[in-house]
């Protein structure tokens, strides 16, 4: 309940920004379009597009994040901060799980080569390396990107009901104890 309130607190927060002068003309596009409501349709949808582009490891990024918002009308600064979670830290397990997806379902068997080189040509042997992951990593980041962004979609949805749905329940049972 304390984050629904603080979302909503935001919301137009956010809006006076788009008073000055410079941004004003946005200001009724932004409205229409709901890119910086905080309800729970506009934020799911708006969390689901930015964690399912978060996979991406370029600014690219941002622009996609940018348009899907619109198009869907999702939270446009929802999407943003939750794609931030593709950082240093998160980027080798994310990956390694798409190249591991990826070579699941690709048919064939690859085989990695050493990341370490006699020669000293280190540039080189990591070159082949990640030549190596090419197709099942391009296989398994849309689809970790994709099923992380359903599970986004419903976590989302779930939080914002939980409180509705619990407080559904303590009324049933008061008006079975009535009874």
């Amino acid at each position: 309940m304390k984050l629904r309130r603080w979302l909503a607190s935001i919301e137009p927060r956010v809006l006076r920004e788009f008073d000055r002068p410079w941004l004003s003309w946005m200001k009724p596009w932004i409205d229409s379009h709901e890119l910086l409501s905080f309800r729970r349709y506009p934020l799911a949808i708006g969390v689901a597009i930015g964690v399912a582009l978060g996979v991406i490891p370029t600014q690219l990024e941002v622009f996609l994040v940018f348009f899907l918002c619109v198009l869907f009308r999702g939270n446009i600064v929802a999407a943003t901060v939750v794609g931030w979670y593709n950082n240093a830290f998160t980027m080798v397990p994310l990956f390694a799980a798409a190249y591991y997806i990826g070579d699941a379902i690709l048919p064939g068997t690859r085989t990695m080569p050493e990341l370490k080189n006699p020669n000293g040509d280190w540039w080189g042997a990591f070159h082949a390396w990640v030549e190596a992951l090419g197709m099942p990593l391009l296989m398994g980041l849309p689809i970790i990107g994709v099923t992380l962004g359903a599970l986004s979609y419903l976590a989302v949805h779930y939080f914002w009901l939980r409180p509705v749905w619990a407080r559904a329940k303590r009324m049933r049972s008061r008006a079975t104890a009535k009874d």
